[in-house]
């Protein structure tokens, strides 16, 4: 249904990618019965989706590989998440996963946990915000979204006094007190004092970016969470974590992630 929905915002065409692990084919009539059997599955999913235009493609290979290649001339990637999280997603990593990482167009993932549900065009996005150029790219596709739609935005910037203290004095006793923590939420609240159009709610909670963001989409009951990806590698991804990786493995809504 978000695929569908994309589709018809933009007057795109859908193109239903399924990818044939080496286990499934063991000859070319294989690959063929695959394709025939995929081929007449899409056409039931346009059909319910009212999708008008559409194409199926069935590779043989790796899936991650096949669906980034499928997808390079794509306007968006929408995908499920299996839900998959902690030590076995940190160092395995999903499809879902390995696609995030190597597309270089937005990819919409979706919670993969019970049946297909329509997205909501009445519930506000939700825009993460850290001033960098991923999360400022992040915010022109979001806006682009909610015109589109109709739906109104939220936008966030979160401020962690101990990370950023920590930051700034490594090595040292540091000054974790009341008025640094106020200079922190006083910078969070003039950043989106100058960046929030109008009629968009601002809003600069305490916290982990990861965690506080989280929050605000339980409390706004958000129909989409909007955020930037830097494209770290996995080695900074093990010692630290991103915003965007964390909530990839805890968000429980769509979540639309926006590379560099």
């Amino acid at each position: 249904p978000y695929a569908a929905l994309l589709a018809r915002l933009y007057g795109a065409t859908v193109e239903f990618v399924h990818v044939v692990g080496h286990e499934g084919v063991r000859s070319e009539k294989d690959l063929a019965h695959s394709r025939a059997t995929f081929t007449t599955y899409a056409g039931q999913l346009a059909d319910h989706w009212e999708i008008a235009k559409y194409r199926s493609i069935v590779s043989h290979g790796s899936p991650a590989q096949m669906i980034l290649e499928a997808a390079s001339a794509a306007r968006f990637v929408v995908i499920a998440s299996h839900g998959q999280g902690g030590f076995h997603a940190m160092f395995i990593g999903s499809v879902a996963d390995k696609v995030v990482r190597g597309a270089t167009v937005p990819v919409l993932l979706v919670p993969g946990v019970g049946a297909p549900v329509l997205p909501d065009t009445r519930r506000t996005i939700l825009i993460g915000l850290d001033g960098s150029e991923p999360a400022e790219k992040a915010l022109r596709v979001g806006r682009g979204l909610a015109v589109r739609l109709g739906m109104p935005v939220a936008l966030i910037r979160a401020w962690d006094v101990s990370a950023q203290t920590m930051a700034l004095y490594e090595g040292s006793e540091y000054p974790a007190d009341d008025l640094f923590a106020a200079l922190a939420g006083a910078a969070a609240d003039e950043y989106l004092r100058r960046t929030a159009a109008p009629g968009e709610k601002g809003l600069f909670p305490e916290g982990p970016p990861a965690s506080v963001i989280a929050d605000a989409a339980t409390k706004l009951n958000a129909g989409l969470v909007v955020v930037g990806s830097s494209g770290q590698g996995l080695a900074a991804r093990i010692a630290l974590g991103s915003t965007t990786d964390r909530l990839m493995h805890s968000l429980h809504r769509p979540l639309l992630i926006v590379p560099q």
